[in-house]
């Protein structure tokens, strides 16, 4: 029996989207790691070594003091994927009343790609401005993220205006948002620096951590859908049931595109420590979740508070260093008698059984902030490490300004003019002298000449003479 065209091309497409439907289960299966695949390495048997990472951009920072133990290409440009939520959320809290309701716009419902992470919110649905958080950090709701920046701010641009200005108060290094949910964009970009500044802000806030620590939300019925929405923590660091849970870690954000690969920031407690840790652009995505662990572990292990500065005094080339540093920048001198302080009770994170005696303290005067009065910074650690650079302020600097003189442009346009001038003139005398000296050296050899033409014609004409004698004497002979 013959099959027939329609049927044909029927099987054809049956069989076309059951080989398409593969290839994306087996993307989906890519993320999780194989024996290939490159994995964390930790060393029990060694506890105080460090433990080898896979993620490209790592850092682990201190929540409380900022301090930063270990980095990575910190600094380096990333893609962020979802973690930038963690912005979002953290406008949201300050600008937003979680008694709000979102109106979600057709901007915000579509403007999203359709196979990313969301909650099936649709165009005109009111929802909760407290929902939406919850759905934009447990979930990663794309289009909940997209709503909440234009509830907030009026439109997506002017809430990414809002982001960059906030990570610039932060301090934040490399990083510009364009839009308020991670979707890929080359101009949308941060550093694992600066999620790590974010993120230490963010966990300020109280609302934003009970958020974060939420395993499983429900968003009641809206005006379109009669139904409850069950959100389930994507994080699975939190989530007891996973391979993957840490009892330390209070909370965090994950992420992933192609472009940004896996993404992950954490904070973790244990005892009276709390570190940040933001691992980016790694493969397998759970190495995110491995290399925090492994990271979390070494430092809770190794390393606790103390304050081993509390003798330091500087010394007489330091306070130095500081009053020329500070002529440079002022352009003057110190009339006054000039003072260095630095906090010798700061208590931050260092290794276990630290010898004092083995400390390394160098000062810097690389900074200079004359509304804080810093110069400098006190740099903190030992021979193989650093732990910390605390700021160095100044007082007693009385400036006096250098003695008055010619603007500088002025003087050295005049001294230009005067050596060009006094160049033209040392030419002229020399051209002259060469003129000279050649006139003179002609009438030289002109005098030459006419001595020697006139000794000529003087013995010419003796010769003359003496021939004429010698002929009147022949005639007389004759």
């Amino acid at each position: 029996m013959k099959m027939s065209f329609k049927k044909f091309i029927a099987f054809l497409l049956l069989f076309l989207l059951m080989i398409s439907i593969s290839f994306e289960c087996f993307a989906e299966e890519a993320e999780e790691p194989t024996t290939e695949a490159p994995k964390t390495t930790e060393y029990p048997d060694e506890p105080g070594r460090m433990p080898d990472t896979v993620g490209d951009s790592i850092i682990v920072m201190d929540a409380a003091t900022g301090q930063i133990l270990y980095e990575k290409n910190a600094y380096e440009k990333r893609y962020p994927a979802s973690i930038t939520k963690i912005m979002t959320v953290l406008i949201a809290l300050e600008h937003g009343d979680l008694s709000d309701t979102i109106v979600m716009s057709d901007t915000a419902v579509w403007g999203i790609e359709r196979d990313s992470s969301h909650i099936a919110l649709d165009v005109g649905e009111e929802i909760n401005f407290e929902d939406a958080l919850y759905a934009v950090l447990v979930v990663s709701a794309n289009e909940a993220a997209w709503g909440v920046a234009e509830h907030i701010a009026g439109s997506l641009e002017s809430f990414c205006d809002m982001m960059n200005q906030k990570a610039e108060e932060l301090g934040c290094v490399n990083t510009h948002f364009v839009n308020a949910n991670g979707l890929h964009d080359d101009d949308h970009y941060t550093c694992a620096y600066d999620m790590a500044l974010i993120a230490r802000e963010a966990i300020k806030n109280d609302k934003f951590r009970e958020i974060t620590a939420t395993t499983h939300y429900i968003i009641p019925p809206t005006n379109m859908q009669e139904e409850e929405r069950e959100l389930w923590q994507n994080n699975k660091m939190i989530k007891e049931d996973s391979d993957y849970y840490y009892p330390y870690c209070e909370g965090g954000k994950t992420g992933f595109t192609d472009q940004a690969l896996g993404t992950l920031v954490t904070w973790s407690k244990k005892d009276d420590v709390e570190l940040i840790c933001v691992v980016m652009h790694s493969r397998p995505t759970v190495t995110t979740y491995t290399d925090t662990k492994a990271l979390d572990e070494y430092f809770f292990n190794n390393f606790s508070y103390a304050t081993p500065i509390t003798d330091f005094q500087f010394a007489d080339e330091d306070i130095e260093a500081a009053e020329l540093a500070l002529n440079n920048y002022f352009e003057g001198t110190n009339s006054g008698t000039l003072t260095l302080s630095v906090d010798t009770e700061a208590k931050f994170l260092v290794r276990n059984g630290l010898n004092k005696d083995n400390m390394v303290l160098t000062y810097n005067t690389d900074t200079i902030d004359e509304e804080s009065m810093q110069v400098g910074t006190l740099s903190v650690g030992t021979a193989d490490e650093t732990y910390i650079e605390l700021p160095v302020y100044y007082s007693g600097y009385v400036y006096t300004p250098l003695p008055e003189e010619e603007d500088t442009a002025v003087t050295e346009a005049i001294n230009t003019e005067a050596k060009e001038k006094s160049t033209a003139a040392q030419k002229i005398k020399t051209i002259l002298f060469i003129v000279a000296a050649l006139i003179v050296l002609g009438l030289l050899i002109a005098l030459i000449i006419k001595i020697d033409h006139v000794k000529k014609q003087r013995e010419l004409r003796r010769r003359i003479s003496a021939q004429r004698r010698i002929n009147n004497q022949q005639k007389r002979r004759r």
